[in-house]
């Protein structure tokens, strides 16, 4: 059972249709990491989705939020240094569990998960 961290309510997490919630914990320590680092409030803009939730946003099917392994996070420093900051911690070690980040430019956010690892963890695209 996830909790509560010092900047985030585990309903922040919650799937924004039915409100069901199996967020991973991992998921919610990393954006705690995030927060803390970027210095400014972050935005869970989705966390766990439910499988028709993320059918109606245009989810890909078996999507690691379906699974409560993932997040897209944005805060008002902006999608560009949110990317920055991840990749800082991640570098430092500070983000043990993260499998990948996407950062979308043309709609400002950061995916984060603690999916399967890849060969490539940071991607950038639309």
């Amino acid at each position: 059972m996830a909790t509560d961290t010092k900047n985030f309510k585990v309903g922040e997490f919650a799937c924004k249709h039915c409100g069901e919630n199996k967020i991973d914990q991992r998921v919610i320590n990393m954006a705690q990491a995030i927060r803390e680092a970027i210095g400014v409030p972050v935005r869970v803009n989705s966390g766990y989705r439910c499988v028709k939730h993320n059918a109606a946003v245009g989810g890909v099917k078996g999507s690691y939020h379906t699974q409560g392994l993932a997040a897209d996070l944005s805060c008002s420093k902006g999608a560009k240094e949110l990317y920055i900051t991840i990749q800082k911690l991640w570098k430092d070690g500070k983000l043990p569990d993260l499998q990948w980040c996407k950062h979308y430019i043309k709609k400002n956010f950061c995916h984060i998960d603690c999916g399967k690892k890849r060969t490539n963890i940071f991607a950038v695209g639309d």
